[in-house]
């Protein structure tokens, strides 16, 4: 904590030193910060938790017990619902849990509870002993190590951006990442693996914004013109530039994330296009002012490989079954349950709730409405609306990831050869959460979590400016209320309300303070339409938490009413955030426009 403050009162210094070191303010907090945050999820243990629990729990047992062509096929003989449904590397994850030597000292020495690891059905959940939650709570706990990395390496990479708003608040952008209050939520009362899963996340942008921090002069291969010279040229595009490496890095990374999580899927588009264009084109000088772009099939090559290999490695062992077809038909089965329907039982707040919402509201008013008999046998057959199919929602995922995660991506990657004006590392961070937000707004059966797959990594160019600054604190107040309703025990109630409001409270106040011109007067980061917005929340939330217990709940009517009104102003809320990230991102391309 002394170090923390330390920094802050370093950092909150009026007018601000802004040639603070970043990088020196940053490993002073890390330690402490890690103490701290880990002393507080500890005291959660006993708090709510959700199925998911019960997901892991079997999830551990199968692992544990039965050979690896039982694990995506088992379901304790019909018993349970909580079958293993994510790709192969997270099952090796839970398999390295069960089978490691210290939980096998646990279960020796009896501090373990053996039918912790036992192969249950979901009528025994309820009798989970309290060794075997303090186990899970702690693996979620050490887990987080990966998180600390990776926004220690994200926050870091920052630095090297060449912009004025990134680097000397490197510090602020790891303690937004690392005490985000939805990833306590989620992870250490709701019970996931959310925040080792964004940290491999972090650490493939870091690789990538770091091969994509060099000049332009590093870029480029000078070649001379001559006849001689260009039928050498092939060994030239043979060298591997340490940039390059940071490139190939970030792509491995992502790959094995892919292994662990289908999630991250719809990043797919952007890696590809972006690291195709730039890492496997080369720049040639072929005068003293024009150069010559072209193709290396080498790069290509062992891009594809190492992408390949890390994201197929897993795999590997279910192909080498007695059958693998059917190992692979199971497992697609399992990633893939197009059964579930478009929405989760409580909607995430994007797209298709909006449009369920107004499917009820035409169900409404055609059921109340006095419309006349010709018209309503017009209407009549479309209301109410028709769920949309898989293959529908998959077209409409690819036209929205079209901006961010092919067309720009294909170009910013080529603009960053030759312009010197082009950022390609802002725009990839900035491509990473449109095409987070295009995924949380047009997924099929998508989970209210998701969007934290865009509020971490946003959280990277926070500190940058007051625009992007007001983005983030956006999607943070919607994205984080739509999370609220998960935790709806009464005893989670001031646990749920303290973490919301003393992180928003902090985080504005923060970023007020570094986007502080003294020079121009003091300008704020949020507006007044912002305001309003937090009134409107605040009476959300009274309604939510207090009026509908109190006044519906105990007759049983409109049981649903609260989530069906988090879910349609929280989407109202990011549908905007939707439109301003792809704003920000099309025309923050080139540094003057971060300015």
């Amino acid at each position: 904590l002394k170090y923390a403050h330390d920094a802050c009162t370093i950092q909150y210094t009026a007018p601000f030193n802004m040639n603070i070191n970043g990088k020196a303010s940053l490993r002073s907090i890390i330690l402490p910060t890690f103490l701290l945050l880990t002393s507080i999820k500890w005291l959660l243990v006993p708090t709510y938790r959700s199925t998911d629990f019960d997901v892991h729990r079997n999830w551990l047992a199968l692992t544990h017990h039965l050979p690896l062509s039982e694990w995506y096929f088992d379901d304790v003989n019909g018993t349970t619902v909580h079958t293993l449904d994510y790709p192969p590397l997270f099952a090796f994850f839970e398999y390295s849990i069960s089978k490691s030597p210290l939980t096998s000292a646990l279960l020796k020495n009896g501090w373990l509870d053996e039918r912790c690891l036992a192969l249950l059905p979901d009528t025994a959940s309820a009798d989970t002993s309290e060794s075997c939650i303090r186990f899970h709570r702690g693996t979620v706990i050490l887990s987080d190590v990966v998180l600390f990395a990776g926004a220690y390496l994200a926050a870091l990479s920052t630095t090297m951006l060449d912009e004025d708003g990134c680097g000397r608040h490197a510090w602020l952008i790891f303690l937004l990442i690392v005490t985000n209050p939805g990833l306590v939520m989620l992870d250490h009362v709701h019970f996931q693996y959310n925040g080792m899963l964004l940290g491999i996340l972090l650490i493939s942008i870091a690789c990538v914004a770091r091969g994509a921090s060099s000049s332009l002069s590093s870029r480029i291969t000078e070649v001379s013109s001559s006849s001689t010279q260009q039928q050498k040229g092939d060994n030239h595009q043979n060298i591997w530039t340490r940039n390059e490496l940071w490139e190939l890095t970030g792509a491995a990374t992502y790959a094995a994330l892919l292994a662990m999580k289908h999630l991250y899927l719809m990043l797919a588009p952007l890696y590809f296009f972006y690291l195709l264009r730039r890492h496997c084109f080369i720049a040639e000088w072929m005068d003293a002012t024009s150069t010559n772009v072209r193709f290396s099939w080498h790069r290509l090559l062992v891009l594809g490989v190492v992408t390949v290999a890390c994201f197929l490695g897993p795999f590997i062992p279910f192909l080498m079954q007695s059958d693998p077809l059917g190992q692979m038909q199971q497992i697609l089965k399992r990633l893939f349950p197009f059964g579930r329907g478009l929405v989760h039982d409580y909607w995430a707040a994007n797209l298709w709730a909006l449009y369920l919402f107004t499917s009820r509201i035409a169900t409404f008013i055609l059921r109340k409405a006095p419309i006349p008999a010709g018209i309503r046998g017009v209407i009549e057959p479309f209301i109410p609306f028709p769920e949309p199919q898989p293959s529908f929602v998959a077209v409409c995922l690819l036209i929205g990831l079209w901006p961010g995660g092919i067309d720009m991506a294909w170009k910013v990657g080529g603009w960053s050869l030759v312009k010197p004006l082009c950022n390609p590392g802002k725009f990839f961070i900035h491509a990473v959460v449109f095409c987070s937000l295009s995924g949380f707004m047009l997924g099929y059966h998508v989970h209210e979590k998701a969007i934290m797959t865009a509020i971490i990594p946003l959280t990277l160019l926070a500190t940058n400016s007051r625009h992007t600054a007001r983005l983030y604190l956006r999607m943070c107040v919607y994205g984080l209320f739509g999370l609220l309703p998960l935790l709806f025990r009464p005893e989670e109630l001031l646990v749920k309300t303290m973490l919301y409001i003393t992180w928003m409270c902090g985080a504005i106040y923060a970023l007020e303070r570094i986007h502080y011109d003294h020079r121009g007067g003091y300008r704020t980061v949020l507006t007044r339409v912002d305001l309003v917005s937090f009134f409107m929340l605040a009476a959300v939330f009274v309604f939510m938490e207090v009026v509908h217990p109190i006044v519906f709940m105990p007759s049983g009517r409109l049981e649903f009413l609260p989530l069906m009104v988090t879910s349609v102003i929280c989407a109202v809320g990011l549908v905007w955030c939707w439109v301003e990230s792809c704003n920000h991102m099309i025309f923050g391309s080139v540094k003057t426009a971060w300015r």
